[in-house]
């Protein structure tokens, strides 16, 4: 990838000491540059020059795999190569949980527990092996500054009381997360350009970013900012598919227009149908961030029930599941089978809802 630190790749010491030197840092300094502006910035013969070029080439620039290997890569991975939510239901769609590899995004209101979805897999991340967990440390961009370890010590505690009454454990949980606060895009680049090293020597397991679009909200020139937020998807993936770590980002909502929405629930019974005015809003930061995240989980209320809906995933159809709040984190209510209708993408609230927190974002 473009991105990829030159500290990271195959170069001879000395060699990655005059590139730093000279402000060259990834394959793409390397490689968008003509050879002859290399041998005056380096000092070096040509040869020299695309032998570098060669070797930067080859580290940026993932080998292919046959689908066998790839199977067989994922099986070997813990969890088939998913975070589990324990969310029955959830998991059962995802074919496992949280995938590795890969950029999943949760959106909805302020309110609707999208931190509270984070910080059960924080605990899920950081939880043994032997009790269904990854064993792993948790990197945690907290742009909200929302993160609360008091909350996530809670959840812990509810979810899994026969490990965390342990105080132990739970001092080993809240170590295991590793929180940062980038004030803005920029800072927030800058600290993904030297992450490599970190996720080896943290062990890290699973990435978030609690929220994406908040860090845009205070720059100015958002155009600009949206291409370099492009720029990072890109390297975010890198990153979720080079270490083998699943990538969580919350996202923030915006107005889209004012219509009627309908969620059919099933059971052997009798088919209902609820019918609600409601304010529809859709994700914020548009389409080509939506392009840019494999999986977008989408958190809504109709007729004064919250929903979790898968809207967009490989691994699964779009799902709906009603959902609460308790000192558990995000629990499913029921087992009924619920289905939608209507723009699969748009986010449903109810009226009531969105006047009466004042929290949530246009």
């Amino acid at each position: 990838m473009a991105g990829r630190l030159i500290s990271g790749m195959q170069l001879d010491a000395p060699l990655s000491h005059i590139l730093h030197a000279r402000g060259i840092l990834t394959a793409k300094d390397v490689l968008c540059k003509p050879e002859t502006e290399l041998m005056e910035l380096l000092d070096l013969p040509l040869s020299r020059i695309r032998d570098v070029i060669f070797q930067t080439s080859i580290d940026a620039c993932p080998p292919y795999r046959s689908a066998l290997a790839l199977k067989e890569e994922r099986e070997s991975e813990e969890g088939f190569g998913h975070l589990p939510t324990h969310l029955m239901d959830i998991d059962s769609a995802l074919l496992g949980g949280i995938p590795f590899g890969a950029i999943t995004e949760v959106v909805g209101p302020a309110g609707f527990g999208k931190t509270q979805l984070c910080l059960m897999l924080c605990v899920n991340a950081a939880l043994q092996k032997e009790y269904g967990g990854l064993d792993g440390s948790v990197i945690y961009y907290d742009s909200e500054h929302k993160f609360h370890p008091g909350r996530m010590a809670e959840i812990a505690q509810s979810r899994f009381p026969h490990v965390f009454s342990d105080l132990n454990n739970l001092r080993k949980l809240a170590t295991s997360i590793l929180v940062y606060h980038p004030h803005s895009l920029d800072e927030f680049i800058s600290s993904l350009d030297g992450l490599e090293n970190i996720l080896i020597e943290k062990k890290v397991r699973l990435l978030i970013v609690d929220s994406i679009a908040a860090l845009l909200q205070s720059e100015d020139g958002q155009e600009n900012q949206f291409q370099k937020l492009g720029r990072q998807a890109v390297t975010m993936k890198y990153l979720a598919e080079a270490f083998r770590i699943p990538i969580l980002v919350t996202n923030q909502v915006r107005i889209s227009s004012n219509s009627r929405f309908s969620v059919s629930r099933h059971n052997e019974d009798a088919d209902t149908m609820v019918h609600d005015p409601e304010l529809q809003l859709t994700a914020a930061l548009g389409p080509s961030w939506a392009h840019s995240v494999n999986i977008r989980i989408i958190l809504e209320s109709i007729g004064g029930q919250r929903f979790l809906k898968i809207a967009k995933s490989p691994l699964s159809p779009v799902t709906v599941h009603p959902y609460k709040v308790t000192n558990r984190g995000l629990e499913l209510i029921g087992r009924d089978n619920y289905t939608c209708g209507g723009d699969i993408m748009q986010i449903h609230i109810d009226d009531d809802n969105i006047h009466g927190s004042g929290e949530w974002e246009v």
